[in-house]
């Protein structure tokens, strides 16, 4: 009898243990939920500044080439309206003869 009240004795401090050992995974898991829920409410403001950095210099570079092809490109037709104004009364003379002659 003793040696089954021995067993019983041994269930009931093995189920104890088994208990705390579950209320201690079950605390932990709440600590470490936690620690994320903290870790991502930190992290998400400095990922949003850092790409909204990103953003900005990007739209910057952009900016920048935008600039630099409108210059091109006013460069390119100031060119061709000297080209064009340089030969117009050529062209144009060139053109009346042809109409005329043809």
């Amino acid at each position: 009898m003793e040696i089954l009240q021995q067993i019983i004795d041994m269930d009931k401090a093995a189920a104890a243990r088994v208990e705390m050992a579950v209320e201690e995974e079950r605390r932990l898991s709440d600590e470490s939920g936690e620690g994320f829920v903290k870790a991502r409410e930190e992290a998400v403001p400095h990922e949003r500044a850092k790409v909204e950095e990103l953003r900005r210099e990007q739209q910057k570079m952009l900016d920048e080439k935008l600039s630099k092809a409108d210059k091109t490109l006013a460069d390119e037709c100031g060119r061709l309206d000297e080209r064009f104004n340089a030969h117009k009364e050529q062209w144009k003379a060139e053109i009346i003869a042809r109409i005329t002659e043809g």
